[in-house]
């Protein structure tokens, strides 16, 4: 989490608060970015570095560093780069193996998280990305139907 994050956090809480003040029934979602690329770096990173991952829980402590070390991996190999992607691809895809690192990680950023909350008296329900995962498997079809969506390579 960075100071970006909190920012966006504390600006949340304060509207939250001002809105349960004045008796309005506030559902305090923070959205958190927990799928996409930086989770292939991070699975793909656990796969090497705890190969047994799926029966023993690794001694993560710093994940931030944890972080660091795939992204620099992901920027200087192309091999495990192509492994990082192909992580996100049998993420999304619901991969049970890839799913268990992927609730570790999220796991162990969602306790650094609450410290910093709790500290601040900050009260959330977190909802990830992923929770949209299964909503968009029935909306991109209903989409595609209407002819509202168009494929493209990313421009």
């Amino acid at each position: 989490m960075h100071v970006g994050h909190l920012r966006s956090t504390i600006i949340g809480d304060v509207v939250c608060r001002l809105l349960e003040f004045v008796g309005h029934d506030v559902h305090r979602v923070n959205h958190l970015g927990d799928w996409g690329t930086q989770f292939g770096m991070l699975i793909a990173h656990l796969q090497d570095q705890f190969p047994n991952y799926t029966t023993e829980s690794p001694p993560i402590e710093n994940l931030q560093a944890f972080y660091k070390e795939s992204k620099a991996r992901f920027d200087a190999d192309p091999d495990f780069k192509a492994r990082a992607y192909k992580c996100v691809v049998a993420l999304q895809g619901g991969d049970e193996t890839i799913m268990k690192g992927w609730r570790l990680i999220c796991d162990i950023s969602l306790r650094e998280f609450n410290k910093i909350y709790e500290r601040l008296d900050i009260r959330l329900d977190p909802m990830g990305e992923s929770f949209y995962q299964k909503k968009m498997e029935e909306l991109v079809p209903e989409l595609e139907a209407a002819g509202y969506l168009k494929h493209s390579e990313g421009c």
